[in-house]
Parts: C-alpha cells; structure tokens; sequence
C-alpha cells in the first residue's frame, strides 16, 4: 500500500468520525472527499467526478421518483388498508402483515420510500389496535431493510455491487435482476419469524401522543370532525331542478346549509369523482356528496327532487383517493380574516377550496357562511392538494395538516404502468437497470402521478450525497493497494475456515462499515475488497459480492446507519439502546442464515 493509499484510508477514518459525529452536515463531508482526493493526487479529477454519472447514482434517483408516484397513485394506501382489517386487534398478526408487506413493498422501492409511504399508515394501525407505535415502527424498518435484499433495485448495496460486477466487463460473472432473491427470501423469512416470536419480546411499551398527531391522515382529520356521520349521497334524478344547473346557480350552502364535498359522475371507464367547482355544471345521475343536517339533506331532496342516501366510510376513503384531501386550517392572529365572514373572505374563489365547518371553542358554527371569523378559529378544510398548498402560502391562515398525503386513484393505472416500465425489462435483460428506471421515473412525471411538489420532496439528497462521494473513494482504496490489504487479511479466513471464513468475514466488515457510515458507502468501499478476497480464496465473485451486500444492509444496530430507523426513531419514541439490543440479535441471525446459505453456492 502506497502513500495514496494511507490518504485514502485518512479520508475514510475522517470521514467515518464525522458521519458519527454530525459536526458536520453529512451532504458536506460526502462532497468533501472527491475533493480532498483530487487535491492530494490520489485521483484524477475525472475519477473524483465519476460518482455524478454512476448508473446506481441515475437508478436511485429515478427510484425515489418512481416510490413518489406509487404513493400519490394510492396503490399504497390501497394495500395499507387491507393490512389495516385484516390485522385486528393482535399484536403477533399486526406485526406479520406489517413486516410481509414492507418486505415486498421495499424489494422494488427503496427501503426508506418504502417505510416512508407505509409510516402513518402504521400509526393509524396503533390507534385502532390500541398499540403503542413502538410496537410497530421498529419491526417496520427492520422489515423494508430485510425486503431490501429481494432484488437488485430492493436498496442502494444491491444497485452499487451488481453495477461494480458490471464494469469488470463480465470477466467475472454478472449479478441479474433476481440473484438476490433466492438467498434474500431466506433472508426476509428468517429475519420476520424472528422479529414476531422473539424480537417483538424486547421492543418499548411507549406512546407519545404527541408524534401521533403529526402523523394525521386525511381521513383521520376528517372523521375528527364527525364528517362520516354527517355525510349523505344524494343522486340527482332525471326531474331534479338541479339538472344543467351550476354549482354556483344551485346556491346549496345558502339555501340548506349544505356543502358538496365531491360529485361522482358515470363515464364509459367507470365512475369519477369531480372536484367541486362553481362552474361545474350538474348532470342527471349525479351523486352530491354532501356533508351536513340530516333534516337539511332530506328537505333538499324533497325540495330539489334527490335520492337520499347514507354515504358511510367507504364513500369517505374514495373521495379522499381522488385527488381531494381534508386539512385543519386555522385562522391566524391580527391576520386580515379575523372580523371577516366566510363569504367576505371568499376562500373558495381565491384558492378554490371548499370551507365544510368552522369551529370555536370545541363548537361548531351552526351559520358557517355568516360566522365571522375570530383568531384561533379552525376550519375543516377540502379540496385538492395544489388549492391547500395554495392556501397554507396565505399568511391570514395556518393549515394545520399535511397536504403532500393527497392521493388520486384514477392516475394509479398509470402509474403501474410505469412501474411495470421499471421493473420488467431489467428482468428481461433488455435495459439497464438506470435506464429503465430513469425511464419510469418520466412516465410518472407525464401521467401526472407525481405532483410537482412531491417532485421536490421525493429525493434523499444525503443518500445521493454519499454514493456521489464514495464512489471515488472506492476507487481510490482499491488502486493504491488499500483493498488489496484488507483482503489479505480476510483472505486467511479461507484457509482456515474455507469459503464460509471468506464470506462470514466480508458480511461482518461490510456491516461495521454500514453501521459506521452507510450502507451506500459499504458497498462502493468493499466491492474492490470482495473481487480481491474472491480470487484470492478461489470462490464465486458474485457470492462474495452478495454476502458484501447483504451485510451492507445489516444496518440495525445503529439509528443513523440507516434511513429507515432514521425515520421511525422520533414517531416511535426510540433510545439508541433500543435499535442496539434488538439489532445485534438480527444481525446475528441474518449474518448466520446468509453466510451459511452463499457458502453453498460459493
């Protein structure tokens, strides 16, 4: 190992001490290290930039906008709330369907996108179940970790070796689509049956009311405020005096007190649910969703010529998958509302949003066109995520909700579609993995499944961080010799314990490394060492390339070695020590059940 070498194993250990740390922001250190290698010559300049055109670097990317699409398509939602009644009230079969759900979902999503869609969902669980969230959260992002070992596109260490393997021009084999899965279904099967027999045993009894309410889903904001008691479809018959009429001419809240919510219509692809606009012009066989009195949505029926019925919650979950959500909105001190009505502030024609009820002091405004507003006031609050967003912007009044969770099934056709783009021709050997995903992640942007909001907040900009940045440190270690010399001392394992040694050492050094930085950074790292190790010990490349991969995703002990702890430690109320007792034990078995299974192949 050369005097380039030792700078490129400074750069690590610095680096290394400060992802620990976070003296410093973790995009900045990652960005730094292409730097400090270009300065002192250990690489070319070409080479520090190589990580901005990494094909894995491209396919993450795309995937964090191809997970986006998936989310506000509702194909998520769809199978959270079949998880959701199919669970009850036990703790053992909630912490299954969750886990077996993840798991799948994260094989074709990253893992923190995975945990990201399935998160209030899960909250939701809690409360219906009665289960504190620490129950639930951990076994979460245990699960989309586990999941992540499925396919090539499961998580970032998958993306990095295979394209690694990639480059040697296949003088070493390739690493296909599915080459994951057959050692990672063992994986995901052993890692869940620990976590529902044993691991759940060790998990926090903790709840905090608190980072329950942050996590409110629209549904929840809605039924909240007594909305699916006091909903009715009403169908607007062939006579009705409705028919051919505007929303504005018909005057429903003036004249009954009355707020459409949504309008479903008939089409020759199904019915469609219509967003309340004051042009939109009503049609014979229209059903009004309409949220108020019952004796005022009967005297409209009788009045206006209307089937009166019960929406219930069904109704509900529809109208909120079709691009409505239901926010809190409050009205802000010495904002220019306050003394102002309803109709003075003309909420509906500025940001196109529909105003269901107004409440003061736990009580609601039995005149909510005529209520004049006071600080402090809430409003519930419908309308699409765009007119929401538009209205959290207006300093006169502070929504309360999250408006990024609008979702809308009529783009969910489109949207497999588009993951079918993703998925099926790097399966077919057609397209690289980059290219398909890149691909993918357009269609969602042209069909409309992703937002241009959530375009801005899909991306993990630390994890793009960090493969960008490590990608010429590997590079670095594996030219001056540094990979060469730690495969050297890995390579002795061989001979003593044969291919079980090489591989069981290359699993435990890829899983400190992920647990000290990140699993991004453990795999770009110890690839070069993998090859070396390999030939060195005459086993399978591709095996030992696995087993690097496989304890680069062994990321459990550590909250910060990965983004799914990351984001289930505060909702969760999660120590440190948690992540620590019950990551060591799923280490152990992963690692166990892993090595034993790629010496087989090896």
């Amino acid at each position: 190992m050369d005097a380039y070498g030792w700078i490129a194993v400074a750069t690590l250990l610095t680096a290394t001490v400060l992802f620990l740390t976070e003296w410093v922001a973790l995009p900045l250190v990652a960005m730094a290290i292409p730097v400090v290698l270009a300065v002192t010559g250990t690489v070319a300049p070409d080479e520090a930039l190589a990580g901005f055109g990494n094909h894995a670097a491209i396919a993450i990317a795309a995937t964090f906008v191809v997970s986006r699409g998936l989310r506000e398509s509702g194909l998520a939602t769809l199978l959270a709330r079949a998880l959701e009644r199919a669970g009850g009230p036990h703790e053992g079969r909630v912490v299954l369907l969750v886990m077996v759900a993840c798991s799948l979902v994260s094989g074709f999503m990253s893992n923190a996108a995975a945990v990201a869609m399935l998160l209030p969902v899960v909250v939701t669980l809690c409360r219906r179940s009665r289960l504190p969230p620490s129950r639930l959260l951990l076994p979460l992002a245990t699960a989309a970790t586990l999941g992540g070992t499925l396919t090539v596109m499961g998580t970032q260490p998958n993306f990095l070796v295979a394209d690694f393997l990639r480059g040697s021009a296949g003088a070493h084999g390739r690493i296909e689509f599915f080459d994951f899965a057959p050692t990672g279904l063992v994986l995901v099967v052993t890692g869940i049956l620990f976590m529902v027999l044993f691991g759940r045993r060790m998990l926090p009894q903790r709840t905090s009311e608190e980072r329950l309410r942050d996590a409110r889903l629209p549904e929840e904001v809605a039924q909240s405020y007594g909305l699916e008691q006091n909903l009715f479809a009403l169908r607007i018959a062939s006579t009705s005096s409705l028919v051919g009429r505007s929303v504005r001419e018909a005057a429903i809240r003036t004249r009954y007190g009355l707020d459409i919510v949504s309008v479903k219509r008939a089409g020759p692809l199904g019915a469609r649910f219509l967003g309340v606009r004051a042009d939109l012009v009503l049609e014979r066989g229209d059903v009004l969703y309409v949220e108020g009195d019952d004796e005022a949505a009967w005297s409209m029926c009788e009045t206006e010529g209307l089937q009166f019925g019960l929406a219930g919650p069904q109704a509900l979950e529809s109208i909120l998958g079709r691009g409505v959500t239901m926010v809190e909105a409050t009205v802000a001190p010495n904002g220019e509302a306050v003394g102002k009505t309803l109709k003075e502030v003309d909420l509906g024609r500025r940001f196109g949003v529909n105003v269901l009820s107004v409440w003061r002091n736990a009580t609601r405004a039995e005149d909510t066109a005529a209520a004049r507003f006071q600080a402090g006031d809430t409003l519930l609050v419908s309308g699409t995520g765009e007119q929401v967003r538009a209205l959290a912007r207006n300093p006169d009044f502070l929504v309360l909700s999250d408006a990024s969770l609008v979702e809308n099934l009529n783009r969910a056709p489109w949207a497999l579609f588009a993951l079918a783009v993703a998925l099926v021709p790097p399966m077919a050997g057609w397209l690289p993995i980059a290219a398909s995903t890149l691909t993918a992640a357009l269609l969602m942007l042209l069909g409309g499944a992703v937002s241009p909001e959530g375009l801005k907040r899909c991306f993990d900009w630390n994890v793009l961080a960090l493969i960008v940045g490590t990608v010429p440190l590997g590079a670095a270690m594996e030219r001056h010799g540094v990979a060469a010399a730690i495969a050297a001392g890995v390579g002795p394992l061989g001979d003593w314990f044969g291919p079980v040694g090489v591989l069981g050492g290359l699993f435990v050094l890829s899983a400190l490394v992920s647990n000290a930085t990140s699993n991004a950074a453990a795999a770009v790292v110890l690839s070069p060492v993998a090859l070396n190790a390999a030939l060195a010990a005459q086993i399978s490349v591709p095996c030992a390339l696995l087993a690097v991969a496989y304890g680069a995703s062994c990321a459990f002990v550590l909250p910060f070695s990965s983004q799914s702890m990351i984001l289930v430690m505060a909702p969760g109320g999660y120590r440190p020590r948690d992540f620590l007792v019950i990551g060591l034990w799923q280490s152990l078995v992963m690692g166990g059940a892993a090595v034993a299974l790629l010496a087989t192949m090896a």
